[in-house]
């Protein structure tokens, strides 16, 4: 048996989140390092702790957590919580081998797929499966629940169906309803959601980096929300080889421990035992809601599902700003009856998909009613409402307006493009906007980013600085390589 020495974890910082494809049907997925997949016939994940540098952590400011995580060591991935994305089509086979490096028991669990069982202290455990059902799911450890599957131990399996149903456009599921079908089937072809439907890509180059496509197809994003308490976490890695921690106790503590004033600052060392991080896919604040692997990220006209699954134990309402989105499948069951929200609940162990259509903003009046692709109406200045050219070519703070100095002195120009249209996704407990019980906008944060207007003649692509469009070459297929190429201005060719 392999002994483990609790304390010498692996320190790291923030990634962005693996992706394993199995088998060879999902090649779009593979053509973009943006989601850092890799094609395997077999999973190899070994079940392991690290200690995670947070959001806030700095030099000055002690912000590290520690975590039991499902790692993939073939192919080799940094560790990260949650585990790595697994991505398949309905009826794959997916082979897998998972060893338990750590001195309990633990497991691996997909409800209606798969179950280990125990697997003890250095014990390998293999086995196969076959992703029967098309949707998103959760894996995890379902030993001493919750406590495994809150310390970390959790990702998200994405299986895609096989086929589109018989005489229309493809769905997430295999079973559509037939207003869920509608949805999918009317997006690319109606007056009111004009441009791609939601399988189809656009392979034209991209106008900013003409070796990436414009657009790719299947547009997905998994946001697996977690909550993670510094204090609870080192006190269950810390106990004696083979204990567990008792469940009850961990979900008092976690959920009601005594209000302490100051509790997560150095002058109060002990502090309580409620969750200082609220994070999407292991990320939050700035690394969340400006991560292409997190926010969506295209134009008017270019429809995404986001598939949200909570691991933890907090109950999140996820608000998301300039468009409503259909709920189109809660806990697996797909809607009879979707409804059209800009907020919708998600309690612990949910699983709930937004199918988000792309509209224009509701910011831009038109003659037909908010989001509609119809001429804007016009200003008394004589201009078009939308695009918005004026604001488009303005900055905040001013170009050359200094608002932060650096810790020698020297000057900061922080001037930031008010193009592309960006707005937030935040979750209304409020409390989860938060790290270490303060610094709102560093917590469980995302957004939508639009960055054209396919159904717009001029405004294909809309302005965009070099930081964002670093990030957008990302979720096109160029990785950490980037140009300093900005969009060409509204009105000019693209193609």
């Amino acid at each position: 048996m392999k002994t483990v020495n609790r304390r010498e974890f692996l320190k790291y910082a923030a990634g962005g989140i693996a992706t394993l494809v199995i088998g060879s049907k999902l090649g779009w997925v593979l053509k973009s390092p943006a989601y850092a997949a890799a094609q395997v016939q077999s999973l190899d994940f070994h079940i392991g702790d690290a200690i995670k540098h947070m959001h806030t952590h700095n030099a000055t400011n002690d912000a590290r957590c520690y975590f039991w995580i499902y790692r993939s060591f073939n192919p080799f991935y940094l560790p990260e919580c949650p585990g790595p994305i697994i991505m398949a089509t309905k009826g794959d086979t997916i082979n897998i081998s998972v060893t338990n490096d750590l001195d309990e028991p633990h497991a691996f669990y997909v409800p209606g797929m798969y179950d280990s069982g125990p697997i003890a202290p250095g014990q390998t455990v293999t086995g196969s499966f076959t992703a029967s059902l098309a949707g998103a799911h959760m894996y995890y450890d379902n030993l001493n629940e919750p406590v495994n599957r809150v310390m970390g131990l959790h990702g998200a399996l994405i299986v895609l169906p096989d086929a589109a149903a018989s005489g229309h456009k493809y769905t997430p599921y295999d079973s559509p309803t037939s207003n869920v079908q509608k949805i999918y089937d009317d997006f690319g072809s109606t007056t009111h959601f004009p441009g791609l439907s939601w399988e189809q890509g656009d392979s034209s180059p991209w106008a900013m980096d003409p070796a990436m496509p414009n657009t790719p197809p299947f547009r997905s994003y998994v946001w697996i929300l977690h909550q993670a308490s510094p204090k609870l976490f080192k006190e269950v890695g810390s106990l004696p080889a083979g204990q567990l921690y008792n469940p009850q106790q961990f979900m008092d503590r976690f959920l009601k421990d005594p209000f302490q004033p100051h509790a997560y600052h150095a002058d109060n060392p002990n502090g309580n035992s409620i969750p200082q991080y609220f994070t999407i896919n292991g990320q939050s604040g700035f690394f969340s809601h400006f991560s292409p692997w997190v926010t969506p990220i295209g134009r008017v006209g270019e429809p995404v599902v986001v598939h949200i699954l909570n691991a933890g134990l907090w109950t999140h309402s996820m608000h998301l700003h300039a468009n409503h989105m259909y709920v189109t499948s809660v806990n697996g069951e797909v809607q009879a009856n979707p409804i059209w929200v800009d907020v919708f609940t998600v309690h612990p162990m949910d699983r709930v998909d937004y199918t988000v259509p792309f509209m224009r903003p509701p910011d831009f009046p038109n003659g037909r009613g908010i989001g509609m692709p119809d001429a804007p109406l016009i200003t008394v200045k004589g201009s078009a409402v939308y695009p918005c050219v004026e604001e488009f070519d303005r900055h905040m703070p001013d170009v050359g307006k200094l608002v932060l100095k650096r810790s020698d002195g020297s000057s900061v120009d922080c001037h930031q493009r008010m193009s592309p249209l960006c707005y937030p996704m935040h979750d209304h407990s409020e409390p989860s906007q938060t790290s270490q019980g303060g610094n709102y906008n560093t917590g469980l944060i995302s957004g939508i980013y639009f960055t054209g207007d396919r159904n717009t003649p001029g405004a294909f692509d809309f302005p965009m600085d070099e930081d964002f469009h670093m990030a957008y070459q990302n979720i096109r297929g160029r990785g950490v390589n980037y140009t300093e190429r900005a969009a060409p201005p509204l009105g000019e060719p693209h193609h």
